[in-house]
């Protein structure tokens, strides 16, 4: 039998010490990774940022350096404005700069560490801004002339994110914000151009919002997206750009624009999950162009699909409204009420139209529902004031009342409903 070398003794002997080393260094830093993760995750970040330190070893060390990071800049965000410009913020931010440096050495070829570098630079031009004194005659010079060193740093580090990866629309959109927020309106216009190109799915860009975003940034959007040829959006399927296109166009009031894109989409081959959600789109812009029989037949084709029977049912109530024909809408608020037991606005526009067909015990019975299950909110307390006053029974309205200032105090509305209290009832209720 032929022994081993003494060289390959050792070399095993080497390689079992270092794996048993990985070992000690490996487990131990994971679970530093994973708890991490959680208390991320649950907003505890100054927990987090240290175990994240600990886990930057071995292969989980750039994931780790870039969540630690992350976590001083979040810790930063919640500081009250006063605290940011002394030692705290200087500590938080040089740590999570220092963070970024080290993954981006370790992974020069990836983007998420110069766009980690590029948000520090954000946040000290911010910081920055808010003691600034600026001179009268900068004014005059636009707004380039009030960036400040920290801010063109990070105008630069997130175009370069941006040139290291072209087709990442999160680099894109960041620099939107970037460059709204320091008043350089007409480069985050053509920002957002660019943020459209890399990804024609308003709905897929998790950071921008309708509601907070200018009006005409928005519409930058949705005119880019919608001048795209059909090859220049190749990773978002067709129907699904030209679903987004009308959802998008129609919250614009584009409804003309709207309907074609919607009918495209439903032109295209897909399954009957997707030309329901097609058709139920269709169906809200046709409500709103006015064409009501039209659109019942698109809704009836989305109803088809159990997801969209909550939507249909609120959209069927709101034409009945729209129509006055208010038992047709009490029904269709039930079935909406059925679908989703714990909707607010569901609950309360019930109370309401069933005020018009007189069927109080329906809308004291959802009103006492909403109580139960959204009891932070006054609205079905004040509403059930005003139910009883309409029925006439002011014992009621004044026990009703009582209950809403225990839950909620002296608010502005118990004035108001304190003057219809002391006021004469309809004659038509008495």
């Amino acid at each position: 039998m032929r022994l081993a070398s003494p060289y390959a003794v050792v070399a095993g002997i080497l390689i079992a010490g270092l794996f048993v080393a990985r070992a000690a260094t490996g487990v131990p830093a994971w679970r530093a990774y994973t708890r991490g993760q959680v208390l991320e995750a649950a907003g505890r970040y100054a927990e987090a940022g240290p175990l994240m330190d600990r886990a930057a070893v071995g292969g989980l060390m750039t994931r780790a350096l870039w969540r630690s990071g992350r976590a001083r800049t979040k810790m930063w965000h919640r500081l009250p404005a006063g605290d940011r410009h002394g030692s705290i913020e200087d500590g938080l931010l040089r740590t999570a700069a220092a963070r970024f440096l080290k993954a981006r050495a370790a992974s020069p070829g990836s983007a998420w560490f110069t766009a980690g570098l590029g948000d520090v630079y954000t946040r000290r031009e911010e910081s920055a801004r808010e003691i600034r004194v600026v001179a009268l005659e900068r004014l005059a010079r636009g707004p380039w002339a009030l960036l400040g060193d920290d801010g063109r740093i990070a105008v630069g580090l997130m175009r370069a994110a941006i040139k290291r990866e072209p087709t990442n629309f999160e680099h894109r959109d960041q620099l939107v914000f970037l460059l709204e927020a320091n008043g350089l309106h007409g480069e985050a216009l053509s920002a957002m151009d660019e943020s459209a190109r890399a990804l024609p799915d308003f709905g897929a860009h998790p950071d921008f919002d309708f509601e907070e975003l200018p009006r005409d940034l928005v519409e930058a959007f949705w005119r880019t997206s919608r001048a795209l040829a059909p090859g220049d959006a190749p990773l978002l399927p067709r129907d699904r750009y030209l679903l987004s296109l009308g959802q998008l166009g129609r919250r614009l009031g584009h409804l003309e624009e709207a309907e074609q894109d919607l009918r495209a989409a439903m032109n295209l081959p897909g399954t009957m999950v997707v030309h329901a959600e097609e058709a139920f789109h269709l169906g809200l812009v046709l409500v709103d162009l006015g064409r009501l029989d039209e659109a019942e037949t698109l809704l009836a084709q989305a109803s088809r699909e159990p997801v969209f029977g909550p939507g249909v049912a609120s959209t069927r109530a709101h034409i009945a409204m729209k129509r006055e024909r208010w038992p047709e809408a009490l029904a269709q608020l039930r079935e909406a009420r059925r679908l989703q037991p714990r909707e607010l606005w569901v609950l309360l526009e019930l109370a309401r139209v069933a005020q018009k067909t007189e069927s109080w015990d329906q809308a004291e019975e959802a009103l006492r529902w909403a109580i139960v299950v959204h009891p932070e909110n006054p609205a079905p307390r004040r509403i059930m004031v005003e139910l009883f006053l309409a029925k006439g029974e002011k014992a009621r309205a004044r026990g009703a009342l009582d209950e809403f200032v225990a839950a909620f105090g002296k608010t502005e509305d118990v004035a108001r409903m304190e003057q219809a209290l002391a006021g004469p009832l309809d004659p038509a209720r008495r």
